[in-house]
């Protein structure tokens, strides 16, 4: 029975994970103070007499996993900033006044379970991505003002019609009204025909300018009567990729490629496979879930990594192409580069920049002694730089990307040993035709979080599970799973070493090889921050900008 309005000074509570005001007399407008509760994970407003706007600001509760607004008045647009708000799984807005169409952004909530907007103003057409995401299983959009077809994917497929009802201009095979079907009216006419006239329009203009080209061409050559054979010669050079030699053939035209650095912009397949001699085995430097690498020259002298994809697991080269324009725009100084791909027919080739020193996973398994010790100041490095790189792709990049199998020999190095994180987006690129993402490529073994095995879903949180694995993997020396724990208590690297915190023997696991009375504390609070990283429960994991604020605060010591 609380009445009067929501107290601003709320926005004070730093530490809030969760606020319950629902069903109360409450009024007034929601406070934007709201929006700085950072650590908000679930937020309740339900049936109260609460109008205006949402504030803007709520796109900064980047913890919210839980937003119940329903039966309330609120007005205005639905907020395009919800689409920040990755771990969002239930958003409930039914019974309010709000107007505008469905932001598409809402497409990019890759965690939503539960959306439910009915009996409010909202219109416009339902974004085929909201439909698509994988993790929706209910969704209500009855009682509105929206028009068009029902999308035929992913949850709208199997739509039932009260979750539509009231929504008197759309059509599709589950409104049984077919959308092709026009009033014959005047204004109908008239638009087709502006349609046409515009069409028509437009392919004078194309053909004026080939024309325009192609005299162009013919005066530039300095030949006035070219050959219709001569010209399709010239058109044949910019419609074919060539090699950087004249005395190869031509790519044919099947073959996508793209780069995104200038060095590479006339890379082929030719190029490809004469730098990795036909993929010998011999220039194999990495061999993963996803896909063989090889260590290759380019014609330029320059050293890269090309990785050759499983092919029974890639996906279609439309799919392939647009998952590749959008992680070649990924640039961080802690990510691995792609440089560039190629795709020719089932074949599906990524270019790399090489790592000299090669994986993180390399150095810790140094059974030989082959290489150096990696010692304690350039193992918190590796942490610190890793933590960067993933939390760059939770958080500083839209869409997100979550990697799905973060472990050590994901973890790159440099000359300097500077880290980069290698291999991000290849799970959403395989598993992007697919309903879920099965176990075989959400993760490896040792590193998969216990909630897979239960929901196999993939999320940040899941991420931050297997990076707290990598920091035990650094602070023990130990691999995650295999003989050294057959006969030891907890079975893996994460029960062995829970247990010896448990029985107060936290430093008989830290690595012998780097061990000193320097180093000891700086250690064991990296083992606590792997300890909050692996927690069984993923909302009690910290996002990866606070791993990577902690991991700061190691180095500054």
């Amino acid at each position: 029975m609380l009445t009067g309005s929501i107290p601003p000074e709320l926005g004070g509570s730093s530490k809030l994970q969760g606020l319950y005001l629902g069903n109360n007399q409450l009024s007034g407008t929601i406070p934007g103070r709201l929006g700085v509760l950072g650590s908000l994970v679930k937020l309740n407003l339900t049936g109260n007499q609460l109008y205006g706007p949402v504030p803007r600001s709520f796109g900064d509760l980047k913890e919210l996993t839980h937003l119940d607004l329903s039966y309330n008045e609120l007005d205005g647009n639905l907020p395009r900033s919800f689409s920040n708000l990755s771990y969002l799984t239930y958003l409930d807005l039914h019974g309010n006044k709000f107007t505008g169409e469905i932001p598409l952004e809402l497409g990019n909530l890759v965690q939503l379970e539960y959306f439910d907007v009915s009996g409010n103003r909202i219109s416009g057409q339902i974004p085929e991505k909201l439909c698509a995401l994988v993790n929706l299983f209910y969704l209500n959009l009855a009682e509105n003002s929206l028009e068009g077809p029902v999308p035929g994917s992913g949850i709208c497929l199997n739509l039932s019609k009260i979750s539509l009802a009231g929504n008197k201009d759309l059509c599709g095979k589950i409104m049984g009204l077919d959308c092709r079907v026009k009033s014959f009216d005047k204004s109908y006419y008239l638009n087709a025909w502006g349609l046409a006239g515009i069409a028509v329009g437009c392919m004078i203009v194309t053909l004026s300018i080939a024309f325009a080209l192609r005299k162009w061409i013919l005066k530039d050559s300095g030949q006035g009567d070219l050959e219709e054979g001569k010209l399709n010669s010239f058109l044949d050079q910019n419609l074919y990729f060539l090699s950087s030699s004249s005395s190869r053939s031509k790519e044919p035209l099947s073959i996508n490629i793209a780069m995104f650095e200038q060095p590479l912009l006339k890379i082929t397949l030719v190029d490809i496979l004469e730098a990795t001699n036909n993929f010998c085995k011999t220039n194999i430097i990495g061999d993963g879930g996803f896909g063989t690498v090889y260590k290759a020259t380019l014609p330029d002298v320059k050293t890269v990594a090309v990785k050759k994809l499983s092919q029974a697991k890639t996906q279609g080269n439309r799919e392939f192409i647009a998952e590749m324009e959008t992680l070649g725009k990924v640039k961080h100084q802690n990510l691995v580069p792609l440089l560039g791909y190629c795709s020719f027919g089932e074949e599906k080739l990524l270019v790399y920049e090489y790592m000299v020193n090669g994986s993180l996973d390399l150095w810790l398994r140094n059974q030989s002694r082959a290489l150096d010790v990696l010692d304690w100041p350039k193992r918190v490095k590796i942490a610190t730089g890793s933590a960067r790189g993933l939390a760059f792709l939770h958080h500083g990049f839209t869409p997100h990307i979550i990697h799905r199998d973060i472990k050590a020999s994901n973890i790159l190095l440099n000359e300097d040993f500077e880290p980069k994180v290698a291999d991000f987006g290849l799970a959403r690129l395989i598993s992007a035709c697919e309903t879920h993402v099965s176990t075989d490529i959400a993760g490896t073994f040792g590193y998969i979080p216990p909630e897979y095995g239960q929901s196999g879903r993939s999320t940040t949180r899941g991420d931050v599970y297997s990076f707290g694995v990598i920091l035990l993997e650094l602070v023990t020396g130990k691999e995650p799973t295999g003989p050294d724990f057959k006969e030891v208590e907890g079975g893996n690297l994460v029960g062995w070493v829970f247990q010896k915190i448990k029985k107060g023997q936290a430093a008989d696991v830290l690595d012998p090889t780097v061990l000193s009375a320097d180093s000891k504390q700086m250690m064991l609070q990296m083992l606590q921050i792997a300890a909050v990283c692996l927690s069984d429960n993923p909302a009690n994991r910290p996002t990866m900008l606070k791993v990577l604020k902690f991991l700061k605060g190691i180095k500054d010591e």
